[in-house]
């Protein structure tokens, strides 16, 4: 397992991890196969989306905001909101590796979702190399 690290700034927001993936598969080694990537924290997530234009990562996060509205939560530390939107976004991804790479589509990148920062967070990724022919 190979952990990287994320510092979080705001309460909401999305961190592009893509190429310190792509930096720690390639110091593994890692040629062909798979990654999975783990998020090991509750009130955060991982998911997969464009990475060309800063708009999405901002519309995005007004959309999940929008998907709550003003509820009464009985979790007693006021995060009750990023509980429920991690859940719902799902803390981890798998992804292919092609060439020492994650094999993405053009305008895809992986990012780490804040939802109850700023914070010092993990992410943890398990490359799994893919076999040889036999």
């Amino acid at each position: 397992m190979i952990e990287i690290a994320v510092q979080s700034h705001h309460r909401r927001e999305m961190i592009e991890i893509t190429s310190q993936i792509n930096a720690a598969l390639d110091a593994a080694g890692i040629e062909d196969g798979v990654c999975h990537i783990f998020v090991p924290h509750t009130t955060a997530a991982a998911v997969i989306n464009e990475n060309a234009d800063p708009d999405v990562v901002h519309d995005l996060l007004n959309a999940w905001a929008k998907l709550l509205p003003p509820i009464h939560f009985a979790h007693a530390e006021g995060n009750s909101d990023a509980h429920f939107l991690s859940s719902v976004l799902g803390p981890s991804l798998l992804v292919p590796i092609v060439r020492g790479r994650l094999h993405l589509g053009t305008w895809q990148g992986v990012f780490f979702v804040e939802l109850d920062g700023p914070r010092s967070r993990r992410v943890w990724l398990t490359p799994v190399a893919a076999r040889p022919e036999i």
